[in-house]
């Protein structure tokens, strides 16, 4: 089956990539995972004859998560394995990698210290060596990339070098960054605040080759409320959606139903389309010509969804009874 008949006609017009170069926002909530609304994106994005016809050709992806490790066929930038899981050495002693210290001209750092999270996945995996993880040997596998820091230079540094790895079908290929879950960063290094990281969004969108990038993060109201005492992640967390969502040209949310759980509902999908995004990234405005009438994607639009077991979605509007 063709990766884009897996996406919900309701839905194709809100996972395909806006006609302007553009920053896109997707929020989830512990409850309501992202990661089918993440693998719709990546299927019309690579889907088999997908073209990025605004852009004039295919497009390329470089996926960067904080929360999965690596399977796929397109770059793909490690937050995990490096970054936050032990290095297994000769003599079977694990260590953690610390964050933010000075590194060697090969960028990794150059001390290491104790370790603090234990090997997680399936039983028999170990965390991966050195010589493994590292993107500059022959045993990796193309287009494997790895944070060894939570420096944000060396996060820009290693993806620039994941876009620039993707050779080009065409002169105009461009190319979709996915940032998954870089708010993970704020609780993991008090010296990354918002405004960094939202600098970062702007330097990886500023790239060339670069015309759409997206970032998910969490909308918890854990996260999110405003307690009479917030604590300084509880800030940050807010900053970085608010200031990102300003930035956006599309913002996507998923999250429960108010009411609750629902056997035939896994939760709500909610499109809101900026008419002028902040800084200029890219501008939507009504059509006032001749009573033009919008396309769906330049509306926004609130859909429930219901994910199936083997792994297919079906996206319908409030009363119509399921219908994909």
């Amino acid at each position: 089956m063709p990766p884009n008949s897996r996406i919900p006609p309701l839905l194709q017009p809100f996972v395909r990539t806006p006609k302007n170069d553009s920053l896109l926002l997707l929020t989830s909530t512990l409850d309501a995972s992202a990661n089918w609304l993440l693998t719709r994106f990546l299927c019309d994005a690579l889907g088999s004859g997908a073209k990025d016809d605004d852009n004039g050709g295919p497009k390329n992806v470089v996926l960067v998560s904080w929360m999965r490790d690596y399977e796929g066929r397109l770059a793909f930038v490690d937050g995990l394995s490096e970054l936050f899981l032990p290095i297994e050495h000769d003599d079977g002693v694990a260590q953690q990698r610390p964050q933010n210290l000075p590194t060697t001209p090969t960028g990794m750092p150059a001390t290491r210290g104790p370790q603090t999270l234990p090997v997680r996945g399936p039983p028999g995996r170990t965390a991966p060596t050195t010589a493994q993880a590292s993107p500059r040997t022959p045993t990796t596998p193309p287009g494997l990339f790895t944070l060894s820091s939570t420096s944000l230079d060396h996060i820009n540094d290693t993806i620039s070098t994941a876009i620039a790895s993707l050779r080009p079908s065409t002169a105009a290929t461009k190319t979709l960054v996915i940032l998954d879950n870089p708010d993970i960063l704020l609780a993991t290094d008090p010296n990354l605040t918002p405004s960094k990281q939202t600098s970062l969004f702007l330097s990886l969108h500023t790239q060339k080759s670069v015309s759409h990038v997206l970032v998910h993060l969490q909308s918890d109201l854990a996260l999110l409320a405003t307690p009479e005492k917030p604590s300084p992640l509880q800030i940050a967390q807010q900053n970085l959606v608010v200031k990102t969502a300003h930035m956006s040209t599309k913002v996507l949310g998923v999250r429960l139903l108010d009411t609750g759980v629902a056997r035939d509902v896994s939760g709500v999908l909610r499109v809101t389309v900026n008419r002028d995004s902040w800084a200029d990234i890219a501008t939507v405005r009504d059509q006032e010509d001749g009573g033009a009438v919008q396309a769906p994607e330049e509306k926004g639009i609130e859909v429930l969804y219901k994910v199936n077991g083997d792994g297919s979605v079906k996206v319908f509007e409030r009363g119509t009874g399921g219908t994909a």
